[in-house]
């Protein structure tokens, strides 16, 4: 077995801060399931692309959220079922799905952004645009080690 690598401070400080927001996320998750129908973050997620896009397939909201296809298709049938999105078959392809926001789906996405911009906009007033680059480099970086990092097998 390896030895540990020593950690300095300001990686262990780091690495339990990346804990805390995983786990204020899983929170966040979980008061947006209880408020049924409230569109979750990984909703916000998956419909972002159709703020950018008209229309897109449900393959491609499912890797912008990180969903498996049997997740984004119950996602969809669901916020189709609440006139949030609608759905068409490719003419081409009838397994391909294309998804668009309506037009109740717009105001209801614009809605939380408007939401989740002010509460960044609040709580970070007093951080400078400098260290917000920073950040934004650290938590790019972030995104990038999880995306890399080989799980091993549990065998």
């Amino acid at each position: 077995m390896a030895q540990p690598r020593e950690e300095s401070p300001e990686l262990a400080r780091f690495r339990e801060a990346v804990y805390r927001v995983a786990s204020s996320e899983r929170k966040l998750s979980t008061r947006y399931k209880r408020a049924r129908g409230a569109l979750s973050t990984g909703r916000m997620q998956a419909l972002n692309v159709l703020v950018r896009e008209d229309e897109a397939t449900a393959g491609a909201l499912a890797r912008e959220a990180g969903l498996s296809p049997n997740s984004i298709t119950v996602m969809l049938e669901q916020l189709e079922r609440s006139g949030v999105v609608t759905r068409r078959r490719d003419d081409a392809d009838r397994r391909v799905s294309w998804v668009s926001l309506t037009k109740k789906g717009r105001a209801e996405l614009a809605v939380l952004r408007a939401q989740w911009d002010d509460a960044f906009a609040d709580g970070f007033a007093d951080v400078s645009g400098g260290d917000l680059d920073v950040a934004s480099a650290v938590l790019e970086r972030l995104a990038q080690v999880f995306s890399e990092f080989d799980v091993p097998d549990s065998d």
